[in-house]
This record gives structure tokens, sequence and C-alpha cells, in this order.
């Protein structure tokens, strides 16, 4: 009797603070951006720095759960080889790139063209692809900022499109979409994108996606080897390259200690005439975590990634938060295994 009552006090304690996280969430956001817009733009860039590097180290310490989630994403990523020692190392600077992207959100909206200009920079090779080639398809990943991204495409002024979820609060969906447009691109959302896209490529324009998270078949996602394990990603990207003829260029905004965010990304990639468009996202996929796998501590480690385990997938190898997949997703392809499953070890920050 004792032992029920204990495990019924523990998960209702569980739901009353998942709760009150939830009614806290909304307030919190509103007033971080009320903050932020009376403090963090008038802060000079080395003081953003400062003060994000302060609030990541907070951050870190109180949030457990991402804290555990990372740890787990990097096994998968390196297995062992990740030590206790250089994984916290790892997952401390990614908490510190995540606060300053959070803060940038704030910092960037002020100046916009200014600030861009002045703490961007991008390799002269790639952004002759990105200015020159029309239609294109951009694809990024929750490496570094990855909304510089588009700020970036504005200031060269690069027709661009981008394509966006709807956030779990309304108000970061709208400040996050005003920062988007502020250099003149164009926000189009996820659900029935594709027409929309469509149109827009064929007649020149270039289209930004992120890839790396979660999508279910059933709204155009397909399973394809990340890292090692089968993962669902969007396979929208390989239909627009198939139908519009249109290259795909990977593009990483490198995050550096001092603020400054460096671009560097691919070569144009194009289907092959025998490639399906499962091989092609497959091909995508591997480019993304060939960089993830180099720079670990850029990558958004506090995702759930993995959300999902598919029929006959090798289910000790998922990390802890990962759930069998739903019946109505079993018909996906199975992946093919990852090239780049291999790659050492490396920390370049």
């Amino acid at each position: 009797m004792g032992f029920m009552l204990k495990i019924f006090n523990r998960n209702w304690h569980k739901t009353t603070r998942t709760r009150i996280r939830r009614m806290l969430r909304g307030p919190l956001v509103k007033a971080g951006f009320w903050i932020g817009d009376r403090l963090i733009r008038k802060l000079s860039r080395q003081q953003v720095v400062s003060l994000a590097n302060t609030l990541a180290r907070l951050t870190y310490w109180f949030d457990a759960r991402g804290r555990r989630i990372a740890r787990a994403n990097l096994r998968v990523f390196y297995g062992d080889r990740a030590t206790p020692r250089r994984a916290r190392i790892i997952v401390r600077a990614c908490y510190r790139t995540a606060t300053l992207v959070a803060m940038d959100s704030v910092w960037f909206a002020a100046d916009t063209l200014a600030r861009v200009q002045t703490w961007t920079t991008m390799e002269t090779e790639l952004q002759k692809r990105v200015t020159g080639t029309r239609p294109a398809l951009v694809v990024a990943a929750h490496f570094g900022n990855w909304e510089m991204t588009l700020l970036k495409g504005g200031q060269l002024g690069v027709p661009l499109v981008a394509v966006v979820k709807q956030q779990w609060n309304d108000l970061m969906t709208d400040r996050l979409n005003d920062l988007r447009c502020t250099l003149g691109v164009r926000i189009v959302f996820a659900e029935g994108a594709l027409r929309h896209l469509l149109r827009d490529l064929r007649n020149g324009c270039v289209a930004g996606f992120l890839i790396d998270q979660h999508t279910d078949p059933e709204e155009g996602g397909v399973w394809v080897d990340f890292a090692g394990l089968p993962a669902t990603v969007s396979n929208g990207v390989a239909l627009l390259a198939r139908h519009t003829h249109a290259p795909v260029i990977l593009i990483f905004p490198y995050a550096r200690k001092n603020g400054r965010y460096d671009f560097f990304g691919s070569e144009k990639l194009v289907p092959g005439p025998d490639e399906s468009n499962l091989d092609f996202t497959q091909r995508i996929t591997n480019g993304l975590v060939r960089v993830i796998r180099r720079h670990p501590s850029q990558w958004m480690l506090m995702y759930r990634r993995w959300a999902e385990i598919p029929p006959e997938a090798p289910k000790e190898r998922y990390p802890f938060y990962a759930r069998p997949v739903q019946p109505s997703q079993r018909h996906s392809p199975s992946p093919k295994p990852c090239a780049s499953d291999k790659t050492e070890l490396q920390q370049r920050d």
C-alpha cells in the first residue's frame, strides 16, 4: 500500500509540474521579449555574447532533462567514444550556442541589415552559388544559428522563400516571422507548401528548408538512416528538386565564440537519373550528418531527433525518449545504411 501511494504521489507531482510549466511558458515568453526589446537590442555584440554565456551556464544546470537528451543523442553519434568529460564539454558548448541563438532573435531585430553585414561572413564560392543559381533549394539543419541563413539570404538580395513551422507559442511565431521577413524573405508555412513552392521555384526563387527534424510519414516524411539509426525527415526537397530541376545547396552558419557567424556549405547536389527520391533524400541527410558529427556542439543536441522506433529496428540503440512507431506509419520504407557512420569523433570548438 505504501509503495502504491509513493508511485501515485510521484506521478501526481510530475503531472503538476508539467501543468505548471505549461501555464508559465506563455507569460515567460512574453516577459522575455519585453525585456529583450528594452535591454538586449541596446547591448553591444560583446555584451550579448557575455550575457548568453552566463545564461547558458544557468540553463545547463537547471535543465536536467535537456542534458539527459543531449547526452543520449551524443551516444547515438559516437557510442563509447564520447567519454563523460568530452560529452560534458560538448553539451555545455551546445547550450552556449542555443542561448545565443535565442538572444539573437531579439538582437538582430534592430539595425538588422547593418548587424548582418557586420557579424556574418560567407565563403566566396558559396556566396556565388547562392546568389547566382535560380531556382535553387537551400537546405539547413538546426546548426549554429539557422535563422541567420534567412537573414543572410535577404542581405545578399536572394529572392528567398522560407518554409517554416508553427511554433508552440503564437507570440514566438509572430516575432520570429517578423525577423525573418525584415530583409525581404517571404514565409510559407509547411502545411500545404509544396504547391506554392512549385510556382515560386518555376519563377526563379530560392526555397529554404530545415530537414533534420522529425516529420511524420503521413505529413510527407520518409525513413532514412540518420547517424546510424532510422529516423524520419521530409521528402519534399527531393520531390521539388526532381520536378523543378533546382539544385540543392547545404548551408551551415557556424557560430563563433566571439559572436560572429561564418557560413560554409556544399556544392550543388542534383538527383541522378536513376536515383530515387528516397535515395536523394538519404544523400542530403548524409551531408548534414557529416557536418554535425564534425561540429556536434553547433547542433541542437537537446532536440528529440530519434523520437520513434520503426518495426524491426534495434530498440536498445535508441535514446531513452524514443517510442515505438504508430501502426499507421509501418508502411514507410526501410532506410539504407549511412556511409558516414564510421566518421571519427572531432571537435572544432
